[in-house]
């Protein structure tokens, strides 16, 4: 026999494909079009037709009222102009009701009400301090206030928040003869602090059906995370799966006036990565019908709080045992309010990231046990970093490959060359490359002083032209493409111009504002991908050994156009470790084209960071926060090259690593020719070794001397003597923080 939820499946699924391949969509409805499609995808579902009374009566079995039937039929019968942007569906909605009953009609079922149930008994086991949030028509509220009556609780306060007036001023005229219930307008999407909500001011935060109306799903969470105290519990329902029911109605109310790029809505491993990266332990409840509950626990304490708040927590939480950072365990002692605390109840404090002096420890007369992400004895990991980065180059001639590399690099020499002799004595808008340009050439034997060592046709116009296409043609041979050789060539034919000040080398690089070229630099060459295996294998390797129970923090620096990201996150989200990831770059426009292409990794998050700056100590609770030992690992895929001073932008990374963290960085060691004639046109002026050496890169030793300065211990350095590509000098450094 045919259920309930079949009928209503059918009917749509036929609607939806009577009007495909859906031309003529609304582009704030495309995000909706394109879930048409995949709920379509190998399905057949026939002719439409309009339903008979067993749309009506499918509503009726579920539970809803008949309100919600009468919506839907109306909205099957319009599907077109829903699409087309002819109609709003709220005009649909609200037709002959008032708002309240309208938007109640959709949740008021059998199914829902469940749900709600199984979380009304999440929210009682949770803690007397419950905040809801876009409480609604409050059909959860009413859930759970009376499962708190049922068990006569009193010790209960009870904060019901929603954004819009009207839901709230409804909830004071239902709920308000309980004294212990309020509420407030609440954005999920604004600084809950600012709103009124303290941080650690919640025990249980209830979200029916609610969080995915977020604009940014990830943002919303460490909201969520900071007003829960340590140990609190996020308790929620979700759809995880699309309903053709839903999707030719209420989902029309989700396409905002901006266009959206996805779903709102995660599957339930969306949710899963999505709240391990903000901070919660996750396990799931019982789910209906593609509608889930979800039950998060806030992990420690969040990173950036005060002693004095910690404080505070600790007296009032009456806990046994906690996990703080040695920092804030020194810091509780010299607090003021110490004193007067009473701490009678904890019993040990795990600590990390540093050690206690004694004084504290016996100040504070508790069992102290360092908990240190000791991933024991990592030999393994590198080794098989390496492993994995041979084993991305199998099937590669490498000596032809160098010798590509050797071909490309002469070629750009006699460019420069080329360039200088046409060029004779006329100013130039970078003196310090042109500079650096006749010692290189001087070096490698093609000048002497100012004179060339070889016959001028050997650098002619003709012979560079042959030259570059014989490179590209090497260069392709051994990797598949040649868009490295393509983008020098093109700077190389403009040298002149860009010499003078009168050629923008960004344009070279980005042409019509594209990152394809760009791209390409990154990927194609061998020594790229050898890095990039070696990376994501030991990125991977770390998440693998990482203790449950806590969230491995990443922070990527210059991810720009993502040639790391991409080979790091699929190693780090196959590894089943909860992971913070921040990707950031200084430049606006990558962090958007990051944000849009890794849309659906919930727990990437995006910020600006300047390599040449001191990072902002306050950018606000949206923002990234720059704390001291606040990021586990942190990765740099050929960016410091560009820092100003590379030993102080190494300095600022490793004071934002905690105890024991990871420094991973790949680097060019020597001179690129190729890259004189372009890339080096978008460097700044170096103030560190780089000044007294008159090279683009810092050498293998300066490196070295970098990490030792910074007070890191180098664990690996890749390519070894003998490899193939070690002459090449693009190095992977792996330094790490002392305990």
């Amino acid at each position: 026999m045919t259920g309930p939820l079949e009928v209503l499946d059918d009917v749509c699924l036929r609607a939806m494909a009577a009007l495909a391949p859906f031309d003529g969509v609304a582009p704030r409805h495309r995000w909706l079009a394109d879930r048409w499609r995949a709920a379509l995808d190998g399905r057949d579902p026939g002719g439409y037709t309009e339903p008979a009374t067993e749309f009506e009566d499918a509503y009726a079995e579920l539970g809803f009222p008949p309100a919600m039937a009468r919506f839907h039929r109306t909205a099957l019968a319009r599907l077109p102009e829903l699409l087309r942007d002819e109609v709003d569906v709220g005009e649909l909605l609200f037709s002959g009701t008032d708002v309240l009953t309208a938007l109640a009609a959709y949740q008021d079922n059998d199914l829902t009400h469940r749900l709600n149930a199984a979380a009304a008994g999440e929210v009682l086991a949770g803690g007397p301090r419950v905040l809801e949030l876009g409480g609604g028509a409050g059909l959860a509220t009413a859930a759970v206030l009376t499962a708190l009556r049922e068990r006569d609780a009193t010790e209960y306060t009870y904060t019901f928040t929603d954004v819009s007036p009207l839901f709230l001023r409804a909830a004071a005229e239902r709920f308000g003869d309980d004294p212990r219930f309020s509420g407030r307008l609440l954005d999920l999407d604004t600084d809950f602090t600012a709103q009124g909500c303290a941080d650690g001011s919640a025990d249980v935060v209830l979200a029916a059906n609610v969080l995915h109306n977020a604009a940014e799903i990830d943002r919303s969470l460490r909201r969520i995370r900071r007003v829960l105290a340590p140990g609190g519990r996020l308790v929620f329902t979700e759809a995880v799966r699309d309903h053709p029911a839903t999707l030719t109605s209420m989902q029309f109310l989700l396409s905002g006036p901006e266009n959206r790029v996805r779903s709102p809505f995660l599957d339930a491993a969306g949710w899963r990565a999505a709240l391990a990266g903000a901070g919660f332990a996750v396990r799931e409840g019982p789910s209906v019908h593609g509608q889930a509950l979800f039950v998060g626990t806030a992990l420690g304490i969040v990173a950036d709080w005060p002693a004095a708040k910690v404080l505070t927590h600790l007296e009032r939480s009456r806990v046994t045992e906690v996990e703080l950072p040695a920092t804030v365990v020194c810091a509780l002692v010299d607090e003021p309010s110490f004193a007067l605390a009473d701490l009678s109840a904890l019993q040990r404090i795990r600590y990390h990231g540093g050690g206690i002096p004694r004084y504290v420890r016996d100040t504070l007369g508790v069992e102290l046990v360092r908990d240190d992400t000791d991933l024991g004895d990592v030999t393994d990991l590198l080794t098989d970093a390496a492993r994995r980065a041979d084993e991305e180059l199998a099937g590669i001639d490498l000596g032809a490959a160098v010798a590509a590399v050797d071909d490309f690099g002469r070629t750009a020499l006699l460019s420069m060359l080329n360039a200088l002799q046409r060029r004779g004595g006329r100013r130039t808008a970078f003196p310090a490359l042109v500079r650096r340009w006749r010692a290189v050439l001087n070096r490698e034997g093609l000048l002497d002083g100012d004179r060339p060592t070889i016959d001028p046709a050997g650098f002619s116009d003709a012979a560079l032209d042959r030259a570059w296409t014989a490179a590209a043609d090497a260069w392709h041979r051994t990797v598949g493409s040649a868009g490295t050789v393509e983008y020098a060539r093109r700077n190389a034919e403009r040298l002149q111009e860009l010499l003078d000040g009168t050629c923008d080398p960004v344009q070279l690089l980005f042409p019509e504002g594209r990152t394809d070229l760009a791209a390409a630099l990154y990927r194609e060459n061998v020594t790229g991908r050898y890095q990039h295996r070696a990376v994501s294998a030991l990125l991977g390797g770390i998440a693998g050994r990482w203790p449950g129970g806590r969230v491995l923090r990443v922070l990527e620096i210059g991810a720009g156009t993502g040639a790391t990201t991409e080979r790091v996150l699929p190693a780090l989200a196959g590894s089943g470790a909860a992971v913070d990831y921040l990707f950031t770059d200084v430049s606006a426009y990558f962090l958007e084209q990051g944000a849009d292409r890794w849309r659906d990794h919930p727990w990437v998050r995006f910020g600006r960071y300047d390599i040449d700056a001191d990072p902002d100590a306050d950018p606000g609770t949206d923002g990234p926060v720059w704390a001291d030992g606040s990021f586990d690992v942190v990765i740099g895929g050929g960016v410091l090259n560009a820092a100003r001073d590379t030993d102080a932008s190494v300095r600022r990374l490793t004071r934002l690593l905690a105890a024991g963290g990871w420094l991973v960085l790949t680097e060019p060691t020597v001179e690129e020719f190729w890259i004189l004639t372009s890339q080096a046109f978008l460097l700044a002026e170096a103030a560190d070794g780089r000044a007294s050496t008159g090279s683009t890169f810092l050498t293998r030793e300066q490196w070295d001397g970098v990490l030792d300065s910074a007070g890191l211990d180098r664990v690996l350095g890749l390519p070894d003597e003998g490899h193939p590509l070690h002459r090449l000098g693009h190095r992977v450094f792996v330094a790490r923080t002392r305990p």
